[in-house]
């Protein structure tokens, strides 16, 4: 239903019929009136729905981004202490790197096969020391690279997810001034209507429509209310095809129910 349409001539003919002092309008002409009514409603209530839909899907994004953004954050610090570790690996790979060095620079003052044999032992654990800080370091730096994988997907998706909130938002932005221009139009066509209806049947249908999602009017076929889906009565159906004398509501919804032949517009 496209909002703000202009009005079919069926649409303006039963305005005109209705715009006439309450106590001459009879239960048809109410019922006809109500059901007008009722789809203007409906049209605004497809508004609001859209509405809700994009504040949901901005809410959603938000909430996206917000666990993104946390996420990166805890990244952050342990990041850091990996690092941390590196820099003391590398100090240990050092000292190491060291001690080689000068082990292997003392073997020229060897004097016999016993010193011999004791300086090779400090040399082969300096080895394994720089082996066993060198394996620390590639771990440690593979840990890293994860990190800084993890946070450049977390930051492409934030990227992403901004420029999608962005996106909605300047969407939502633009419709709310066309809806606000249809539905003041809608707010107007209602009013028009609702000059045709005793005060007191518009606020029962009001009264019924915030309580029932919107929906205070509901028709009946083959004996079943089409809002609630549940048999009525078989004598109120009855009566609703002889036509009411009073509004009737469904037992099951509460809703006021009437037939086709009831808003059929007079020849």
């Amino acid at each position: 239903m496209v909002l703000g349409a202009v009005l079919s001539d069926e649409t303006t003919k039963q305005m005109r019929l209705f715009q006439q002092p309450a106590k001459e309008a009879g239960l048809s002409d109410a019922i006809r009136v109500l059901e007008q009514i009722q789809r203007l409603d409906l049209e605004i209530g497809l508004t609001e729905e859209e509405e809700k839909r994009y504040l949901r899907d901005i809410e959603g994004i938000k909430v996206e981004l917000q666990k993104a953004q946390d996420e990166m954050e805890k990244l952050k610090p342990e990041t850091e202490a990996l690092n941390a570790q590196i820099s003391l690996v590398d100090e240990k790979i050092r000292i190491s790197v060291e001690k080689i060095a000068r082990d292997e620079k003392r073997l020229s003052e060897i004097k016999n096969a016993k010193e011999l044999g004791a300086l090779n032992k400090e040399v082969s654990a300096a080895n394994k020391s720089k082996k066993a800080g060198e394996e620390e370091k590639a771990r440690l730096s593979g840990a890293v690279d994860e990190k800084n994988e993890i946070a450049k997907s977390r930051l492409s998706f934030v990227n992403a997810k901004n420029d999608e909130l962005n996106r909605l938002n300047h969407e939502l932005a633009v419709k709310k001034e066309t809806w606000a221009i249809a539905i003041s139009g809608i707010l107007e066509r209602k009013e028009s209507f609702k000059a045709g209806l005793r005060p007191d049947i518009f606020k029962k249908y009001e009264t019924i429509r915030a309580k029932r999602g919107g929906v205070g009017l509901a028709r009946v076929e083959d004996e079943t209310c089409q809002a609630c889906y549940i048999h009525i009565p078989p004598q109120v159906y009855i009566i609703l095809k002889r036509g009411a004398e009073e509004l009737l509501t469904c037992p099951h919804c509460h809703r006021i129910l009437y037939v086709d032949s009831q808003v059929q517009a007079p020849v």
